[in-house]
């Protein structure tokens, strides 16, 4: 399995915010996490790129485990995270945000040619290369994030809430661009509030409620899980 997390638990002090978590991904494909505030989806997020460190459980990424390892090895391994947010670097242009994404690139051909194909699929990006990243609309910022974090080539990408507080015209720009991803050989991981968003392109999907996995399946079969319907999508 590409991505095999196991048993994991994890928490802030006494708090433990995820209980046994058993979640598994194959190559190439998008899985989904949904649930509500508070349900876990960061927290486990944060364990898969090495933010923070599990109590107790493994995590199995292309064959290493990844578990006790620091952030910029997790990187280097080759996952990455888009995190809630943005996070852009306001006061930096797009093409400096873009380079701190392959910060740890030593050759200048590598970074050129992984600036050039930012800029191919995210024309905007090429219109907007000088301008500070602080300016961008919400939609061009989460384009800049998402980039940056294929700027290291990663073999599995971490989205986290994509699609949060963005018009539904960009949801969509966004979903075409996570099916883009996936299409193109890398593995997505996406947490998502918007569940029917999320649910539409899964191959695979889990719900957590209060840091444990209460139901998972295909992506369309969720959709149309009664208790799904009635807890997530309001119908």
């Amino acid at each position: 399995m590409f991505l095999s997390v196991k048993n994991l638990c994890a928490g802030y002090g006494r708090i433990e915010a995820l209980h046994d978590i058993t979640i598994e991904a194959e190559k190439g494909s998008i899985v989904t996490l949904i649930g509500a505030n508070g349900a876990g989806k960061s927290t486990f997020m944060m364990c898969l790129s090495g933010v923070l460190r599990p109590t107790s459980g493994t995590i199995e990424f292309n064959g290493q485990f990844i578990q006790n390892m620091h952030p910029e090895e997790i990187v280097a391994a080759g996952l990455s995270q888009c995190p809630e947010g943005r996070r852009v670097w306001p006061k930096m242009t797009v093409q400096e945000n873009l380079e701190m994404g392959g910060i740890s690139i030593k050759d200048p051909k590598v970074i050129s040619d992984r600036l050039d194909m930012a800029f191919t699929n995210f024309p905007i990006l090429a219109e907007r290369k000088k301008q500070l990243a602080g300016s961008l609309s919400g939609g061009e910022q989460q384009m800049l994030a998402i980039a940056r974090a294929l700027m290291s080539e990663p073999k599995l990408l971490l989205l986290d809430e994509p699609s949060l507080g963005l018009a539904p015209i960009i949801v969509e720009k966004v979903v075409d661009i996570i099916k883009k991803i996936r299409d193109n050989g890398t593995s997505v991981i996406l947490v998502e509030q918007n569940a029917f968003m999320a649910l539409s392109i899964a191959d695979y999907a889990y719900v957590l409620e209060t840091g444990r996995v209460v139901l998972s399946g295909k992506g369309p079969d969720l959709l149309k899980d009664d208790n799904v319907r009635k807890s997530y999508l309001g119908v």
